[in-house]
């Protein structure tokens, strides 16, 4: 049969904060737009749990469950960014289950099978390891290899009192109790402050609802098992009314570019000075690493961001406190918005420009090809270097040589990134004709491979190189073009 829409929602900040104070779950991903763009998601994203208590509590108020609920079985298939429109379709339904999902746009989030009937009644399930042992969760662990994860075991209470939960999902609440619909919510605590903590993704669940005279608010864990192909942890679950199993995927931590005392071992003091290197987008990732290359060869770098300012003031104290001249100074530049307006006041001479300008590449989408997405792409990747590389170029008091990196995708062109391939492709075009133009901007193009950066981190791994080997031949190519001299 066809789904049917039931409902729609758009999650918005106070609904982040009302589910993380209701679960405990205040993991960055969900609560920092700043640290969830070193995610996988590359933005805020809504709880997963609370998606699926608001479906839950949706499918009771409309009819679509009716009398009771023996069970529930959840899957994450996609991030819900924070802001973005959900629509709860029916899919199936009989007298034995209902099969419900959550689309944003064409796209399934979330898959929620309900098993009808009765809790069953159980003298409790017995869970090895110590579960006498009480979990604080006030800050989310920090776990980076599965090792750490696979003895872990013990007890954790409730965020809130579990008649809170009435507040937000009473429907829920009521066929299958203020308890059960707690516990449930403390799964996202569980995953998303417990294990794996900060470098989580939660997977999936599937828990049946049971009666047991062993009652006691909030839940007993104990890791079950590891999978290193996909940094997949299993854990079991019992505790107020449910038993069951999660999992969950342990997220690689953000990528840590090399020091500059690291980069001082490889680079000549003076190996590029005289030089004034406008990088754009330099806050962090490849650009952060290149201007500790240029700085630590005797260069001067500006570094702009776009909203990472907090991250281009750590780099340049990382720079300052090893060169103390002021080598490096800090710009707000937007890419996607007026060149000229934004370098206006721009008082260095600059000789070479980086541009590293970039917007979230892996995005989840519906079909082959997607407009907006190309539009996107194309503003940052084409018009906006250009405008760039033009205003340098009318401005400055001698030529200038630009660093465009390109990608690897363009040749191999993978089917989910055909927009970043294609926009990538035009820039290479748009490069090669600024330089047949015989202007007073030289651009060279960097082809680059597969790089260890924030934007190419996923799950399960796939295998990178490591950016400095990279970048700092592709640096003394770009450096050595002297046509700014």
């Amino acid at each position: 049969m066809a789904s049917a829409t039931l409902a729609s929602k758009t999650f918005d900040g106070d609904d982040q904060v009302f589910f993380a104070r209701l679960s405990g779950d205040f993991n960055p991903m969900h609560m920092e737009p700043l640290a969830a763009r070193r995610t996988q998601a590359g933005t805020a994203v809504v709880h997963g749990i609370h998606a699926v208590l608001w479906s839950l509590d949706r499918l009771v108020e409309l009819g679509a469950v009716t009398g009771g609920m023996a069970g529930l079985k959840v899957q994450f298939a996609k991030f819900i960014p924070v802001g973005s429109t959900v629509h709860l379709k029916l899919v199936r339904r009989d007298e034995k289950s209902v099969i419900a999902e959550l689309a944003l746009g064409g796209l399934t989030t979330t898959i929620l099978g309900v098993t009808l009937g009765t809790p069953k009644r159980t003298d409790g399930i017995a869970l090895a390891g110590n579960i006498s042992k009480t979990i604080p969760t006030d800050r989310p662990a920090i776990l980076v290899h599965l090792e750490e994860a696979m003895d872990l075991s013990g007890w954790i209470d409730f965020a809130s009192p579990a008649r809170q939960v009435e507040t937000g999902f009473p429907h829920a609440a009521a066929v299958i109790g203020s308890g059960r619909v707690a516990a449930i919510a403390l799964l996202s605590r569980l995953v998303g402050m417990i294990c794996p903590g900060l470098h989580s993704i939660f997977a999936a669940f599937a828990i049946d609802l049971i009666e047991t005279p062993r009652h006691r608010d909030g839940l007993w864990f104990r890791v079950s098992g590891t999978d290193e192909r996909f940094r997949m942890v299993r854990m079991t679950v019992s505790g107020a009314g449910v038993s069951g199993s999660v999992q969950a995927f342990m997220r690689s931590p953000p990528v840590v570019q090399a020091s500059l005392s690291e980069i001082s071992k490889l680079v000549a003091p003076t190996e590029f000075a005289g030089s004034t290197a406008l990088i754009i987008g330099g806050s962090r990732g490849l650009g952060a690493l290149t201007a500790k290359i240029i700085a630590a060869g005797g260069g001067k770098v500006i570094v702009t961001y776009a909203i990472g300012r907090k991250e281009a003031m750590q780099l340049a104290e990382e720079i300052h406190a090893r060169i103390p001249q002021a080598v490096c100074d800090v710009l707000p530049y937007d890419a996607r918005q007026d060149a000229a307006e934004q370098l206006k006041s721009l008082s260095a001479d600059v000789s070479h420009l980086y541009y590293f300008a970039t917007t979230p590449i892996a995005r989840q989408k519906e079909g082959l090809f997607v407009s907006s997405l190309f539009d996107e792409f194309i503003q940052v990747y084409v018009k906006g270097f250009y405008d760039c590389c033009r205003f340098l170029g009318e401005h400055g008091s001698r030529a200038l040589t630009a660093f465009y990196p390109s990608s690897v995708f363009v040749e191999n062109n993978p089917l989910p990134m055909a927009e970043y391939s294609m926009a990538k492709m035009a820039g290479e075009i748009l490069c090669d004709n600024m330089n047949r133009s015989a202007g007073r901007v030289q651009v060279i193009i960097g082809r680059l491979p597969r790089l260890k950066t924030d934007q190419t981190a996923t799950i399960p791994p796939v295998e990178s190189g490591e950016p400095l080997e990279v970048m700092l031949p592709a640096v003394r190519k770009v450096q050595s073009s002297r046509s700014g001299s």
